[in-house]
Formats: C-alpha cells, structure tokens, sequence
C-alpha cells in the first residue's frame, strides 16, 4: 500500500473510532439499552449530553494545551476502546456516565488531532480524493456499527455485550494503527498550505459561532433518529436500520464534495449542508412514513462529515500555518451546542410525548446557521470554479 492511501485509511480509522464509536454507538444501542437495562429518555439524553460535555472538555484542552500529537491520538485511541468495554462491564447510570464522559474527551482529542495529523500529511499529495477518504471515517463507523447493531438483534444479543464487542473491535483497530501514528510528515507536507491561491471568504467568528449553532441543530435527530423512526413508524424490527443509511449517506456526499467545492465556495457549501437538513427535518414531520424518513435521513445523515470538511478547510484558509487552535476552538463551538441539543430534545419529548418541538427549534436553529455562514468578507470572494484546497 504507498504511503499517501496508508495515511488517508489510517486517519479514516481514527475518525471512525472517534466519532463512529466513541461520540455515536450510544444512538443505535439506546432503543436497546431502553429495553434491557432499563434506560429512559432523559437518561439516553444526559448520556449524550455527558459525551458532548467530555467532548467540549477535550476540545478546550487541546485549545489551551499543546498537546504533543502522537501521544495524544494513540491514548485517546485506549481511552475509546475502555470506555466502550467500560459501558458493558459495568450497569447503573453513575458509572455509564463517567465512561461517556471519558469517551466524549478522548473523542475530541481524536478529531482535534487525527484531522490535523491527517491533513499535514494527506495535503502532500495533492489528491482531494484523499483527503476526502478520511473524513468518510465517521460515516463508515456509523454504518459498520449500525448494521452489527441491526444485524445482531435478532440474534438476542444485549446492549452490554456489543458495548464490549466494540471496545474489543477498537482495541483491535488500536493496535493495527499504532506504528503508522508515530510516522513523520514528509517535508512538503510543511509549507503545502502557503501555496493554495484560495482565500477565506468571511470571518472566523462567524464560522465559529455558526458551527456552534449547526451542533445543536444536527445532534437531535443525529442522537434520537432510531427513537424517532420507531415512534413514527411503530416498527421496531425496521428502526435500527435507519442509522446505517445515515451513516452510508454521509460516506457518499463525503467522496463527492471535491468535486462539488470545484464549483462553489466553503461558505456557500456549509449553507446548502443546513438547508439539507432542515429539508429532512421536514420530511420527518410532515411525511412520517418509511419513505418519508428514509429520505430524511439521507438528506440529514449525508451532510454530517461533508459540515467538518467543509469547517476544516476554511480553517485552513484563515490560519494556513498552523490551524490546530483554530480546529479546537471550532470543535468547542460545535461541543457546546451538542450539550444543550439531547437534553433540550430529550426534557420537550418526555413532556410532550413527540419529537415534533425538538425538530422544529433544531431546524429554526440552522436556518440561523445558515445566514451566519454567508456573512461575507467585504471584497473577497472565489470566483465560481477555481478549486479549493
């Protein structure tokens, strides 16, 4: 295998583990935890939200912390592979609570620095569809998890023995990853950055806060999407099945966006990325069929790492030397918006029996999204059709 397709599987194995695993099993295990440990709603909410609260702390910590790169992935990578195990050794929502916890910190130092190992050396290249490969990491964590889950059910197994199952995968997936993680990058990789003719085309802290504002808006649906197939369609063979094609739909977009930024901006690119979503939102309100929800559900799940991409690259942009900071404060932004999402969603559905009031304040909330990314740089713009990098 050359080097360049090394690097590239080996950080879509990074995000895999980081976001496919560590921040997403828990939405195809809830319906199931629901029913053999005896978890409620709010208690699959505050297990989200205790995961994004770790996820926020990882994301600070590599802000204000310089951590040293290597260390920081491979044991951010055995943090995972415990704390999944974790979830199944032990019952009781105190200590399901301290593995989230420790799953959502070691999840963001994963994505902090497993994107910007991966980019520094991917970018080197010159080949988009790299780049792209990695971050299909997290779609294809959710669909190998999603159909295990999905595939296993009938079958009788618990919700603890797949926690363990996972932790025993990752533990797997560690070890074959750990010597290509202390690889450094060729010397091109260096100033690859300072060539691209591409410029930012708005200001950081819009992104930022619009980032933050797409967390809130995407975590509901992306946490409760088997709950909600299962209470709108009231087929629980089906509702599992739902999150593997989210999964499946982000792995798609992800290898066509390279092709899609030739032809339009980052900036305009995240806005079509909130209208997708508040399109599938829709369809899940007003068109509640198998139908209806697998459409929203390609529309919602395909945008999910085609939003970090996107976000990656005009970080790039606005700090091209070294944009590991600016990734962290982005991934805050998007962390502090997760927290509040599943509990807001999870307290409005318990009270009013539906999910309908969750969706429409998640869709109101991108809509919000949407118009803060367009804010424009007073005379920068890139012309339609030149490449982005």
């Amino acid at each position: 295998m050359n080097a360049p397709l090394r690097i590239a599987l080996t950080g879509m194995l990074l995000l895999a583990i980081a976001l496919g695993i560590g921040r997403f099993l828990l939405t195809p295990l809830l319906p199931i935890m629901q029913a053999d440990a005896g978890l409620t709603l709010v208690g699959g909410g505050w297990l989200a939200s205790v995961n994004n609260l770790g996820y926020l702390a990882g994301a600070l910590l590599c802000t204000v912390v310089a951590l040293p790169q290597r260390r920081a992935l491979r044991w951010g990578l055995v943090a995972i592979a415990l704390s999944t195990a974790g979830m199944g050794l032990v019952h009781g929502m105190v200590p399901w609570l301290v593995w989230r916890l420790l799953a959502g910190v070691a999840a963001a130092v994963l994505v902090v620095h497993g994107i910007a190992w991966s980019m520094r050396r991917v970018s080197a290249s010159a080949h988009p569809l790299l780049e792209a490969l990695v971050f299909t990491g997290t779609g294809v964590g959710i669909v190998v998890s999603g159909v295990v889950v999905a595939g296993t059910q009938h079958m009788g197994v618990s919700s603890s023995a797949s926690w363990i199952g996972f932790g025993l995968a990752c533990a797997v997936a560690t070890a074959l990853i750990w010597r290509t993680l202390g690889r450094a990058p060729p010397a091109a990789a260096v100033h690859d950055h300072a060539a691209t003719t591409a410029r930012p085309t708005g200001p950081a802290w819009t992104l930022i806060a619009a980032y933050g504002l797409i967390g809130f808006g995407y975590v509901i649906p992306a946490t409760f999407l088997p709950v909600i197939a299962g209470e709108r369609l009231h087929l629980p063979a089906l509702r599992e099945w739902f999150w593997p094609l989210y999964g499946a739909a982000t792995v798609v977009l992800t290898l066509l966006l390279p092709r899609i930024l030739r032809h339009i901006d980052n900036r305009s690119a995240l806005a079509g990325t909130c209208i997708s979503m508040i399109a599938g939102i829709a369809l899940i309100l007003a068109w509640p069929s198998i139908v209806g929800l697998a459409l929203a559900t390609m529309l919602i799940g395909g945008v999910l790492m085609p939003i970090v991409m996107v976000v990656m690259r005009e970080a790039r942009l606005l700090m091209p030397h070294d944009h590991t900071r600016l990734i962290a404060a982005l991934t805050t932004a998007f962390g502090v918006g997760q927290i509040v999402g599943p509990l807001t969603a999870a307290w409005l559905a318990a009270r009013q029996h539906s999910f309908d009031a969750p969706l429409m304040i998640a869709a109101l909330t991108l809509i919000a999204a949407s118009g803060l990314v367009l804010v424009r740089t007073r005379g920068v713009a890139v012309p339609v059709g030149e490449t982005q990098r």
